[in-house]
């Protein structure tokens, strides 16, 4: 998934080789990269905001009970069904969904 999600985005970038951007009466033509950037850095910048955020829930493992806190990047980037999502358990190992406890 999250190669996946990487290689839209690099596509993306690269196929905006150049835009136009119309003020008023006035055309501007501009770099790809002006665009590419900040839309990278806006996507990166939303993926750790997400992650710090969902890592200060404590996730129950549904094997063994263990409650723990994921790493910001694994809540970033876990496969999710509502509330639920898929992560290893750091006591046994286990990967599956972990319930969010409230």
């Amino acid at each position: 998934m999250r190669r996946a999600i990487l290689t839209a985005v690099l596509l993306s970038a690269l196929l905006l080789t150049s835009c136009e951007v119309h003020f008023g009466d006035r055309k501007y033509e501009v770099e790809w990269y002006v665009v590419a950037i900040p839309t990278v850095l806006i996507v990166v910048l939303s993926a750790v905001i997400a992650g710090t955020v969902l890592s200060k829930n404590t996730y129950v493992c549904s094997k063994c009970s263990h409650r723990f806190h994921p790493k910001w990047w694994q809540a970033a980037f876990s496969f999710h069904l509502n509330s639920d999502r898929v992560f290893k358990c750091p006591n046994c190992g286990h990967k599956g969904f972990c319930r969010k406890e409230d």
